[in-house]
């Protein structure tokens, strides 16, 4: 692939010069190695400061896709550190999320009241209040879509009942409290619309610009939707709060006496973290959901080393197929080795350096190879920028004369390489002869 790439020069007192570029990516010997030219395609005049871009070819340094199969309808999993994909399937098509939609509202409500975990709340009436699936149907979902419904998932709370946002935060993550996230809506929000209303704002400052929401639980709506990837990006989020990412990997939580009722214990859904059939050692959490318009969902994050994948898989028809799925595809990215790519090789580089006054081009040279290492269903974005410096001569061979920095995506910096003169330098005669006048 070739590009030409234009860069205004930095050097103020010449800055109406401009150098032009083109990448050049050597693909010769592609299974051991890249390495990277720049080749100068129009010398216009000689700045002392080039600063040049060079873009690593996509087609090459690109992962390889985990080679797996998943039931559900969309499947994403995500490095929760880099933001790296290492599946999808129709990450970006909109579905209904069900109970997984409680890591939205748990994020949202750390994130106003991170300090306020041990206060008290007392649960308002209009948080509880329950109709049947079939009235809400029936009136075309012009009821409040917050209404609890009967038969869904609860942890019992009662008018007036008086539960710490800590205590009301561990049921609604850990046992699927649909009463819980009510009641942690209206504390907070003031109404329950006004917290749906803030908490789509937030989610769509953090990236989630497919979602939106109408409750804080996940009872069916026809306008409340998300996408796998979206999912991912607000847990990855959650899980840099080590308050969250305590709830959900909770299997059993004691729910402490309150003015109405005696301690009960709350019972982790998510089977990747009980003893038993689905029971995944590397689990962390985080949390299931259904309902019949969305079927089963599932957020899960495991946890190998330092490395911490996020898994989303939206509308599997079976329960049980859920949780193979997703040990499916944690095991295919924790069963990858991790492989070498060297970036730039040792020894003489492609990069001439034209210092203002010399007779001619300067060889450079790289003291020693630069390579990354990296899972293959991880494999960066790289990019690299290259400036060179403004030197006095005479100019040694092996003195640095410009810096190639390599970053990821993000921005994050890799390494930066000095690049060395190949050879002695001294000033040409009429460079020379201009410093006299």
């Amino acid at each position: 692939m070739h590009r030409r790439l234009f860069f205004l020069m930095m050097n103020i007192k010449l800055a109406n010069h401009m150098f032009c570029y083109r990448k050049l990516l050597n693909q010769s010997g592609f299974q051991n190695h890249l390495t990277l030219r720049i080749q100068m395609l129009n010398f216009i005049s000689i700045l002392s400061t080039v600063l040049v871009l060079i873009m690593f070819n996509h087609g090459c340094l690109s992962a390889a896709p985990l080679s797996v199969t998943v039931q559900a309808e969309a499947a994403i999993l995500m490095n929760a550190s880099t933001g790296a994909i290492l599946y999808e399937k129709n990450v970006k098509v909109p579905h209904h999320p069900a109970s997984i939609t409680k890591i939205a509202t748990a994020i949202y409500a750390m994130e106003i009241a991170q300090d306020k975990l041990l206060q008290l709340l007392p649960a308002p009436r209009e948080a509880l209040a329950s109709i049947s699936t079939e009235a809400k149907r029936r009136s075309g979902y012009t009821l409040p879509s917050y209404w609890l419904e009967q038969g869904g998932t609860h942890i019992g709370i009662k008018n007036g009942e008086e539960l710490t946002l800590k205590d009301l935060l561990f049921g609604m993550l850990v046992s699927s409290g649909n009463d819980a996230a009510n009641v942690i809506a209206m504390s907070l929000g003031g109404t329950i619309p006004q917290f749906m209303e803030d908490l789509n704002k937030h989610l769509q400052k953090i990236g989630c610009t497919q979602t939106h929401f109408c409750n804080p639980h996940g009872l069916y709506h026809p306008k409340h939707m998300t996408t796998a990837y979206d999912m991912a990006l607000m847990t990855a989020n959650g899980l840099k709060n080590p308050v969250f990412r305590k709830i959900v990997s909770t299997v059993r939580y004691t729910r402490p006496k309150t003015n109405k009722q005696e301690a009960s214990v709350l019972i982790q859904t998510n089977r990747l973290l009980k003893t038993g059939k689905y029971y995944y050692p590397k689990a962390i959490g985080v949390k299931t959901g259904y309902i019949s318009m969305a079927q089963h969902t599932l957020v899960a994050a495991a946890l190998q080393d330092d490395r911490l994948l996020i898994a989303v898989l939206l509308k599997s028809k079976e329960r049980d197929e859920l949780f193979l799925d997703v040990i499916k595809l944690f095991e295919a990215a924790f069963n990858q080795p991790k492989v070498e790519r060297i970036l730039l090789k040792a020894g003489e580089t492609d990069h001439l350096f034209f210092p203002n006054g010399a007779q001619g081009p300067i060889k450079t040279t790289i003291a020693d190879s630069v390579s990354i290492r990296f899972y293959p269903a991880e494999e960066p974005e790289l990019a690299a920028t290259l400036q060179w410096k403004n030197l006095p001569f005479p100019i040694e061979k092996g003195e640095s004369v410009g810096e190639i920095t390599i970053q990821i995506a993000s921005g994050k910096t890799l390494q930066k390489v000095p690049l060395l003169a190949g050879e002695d330098v001294k000033a040409s005669w009429t460079y020379w002869l201009k410093s006299f006048f």
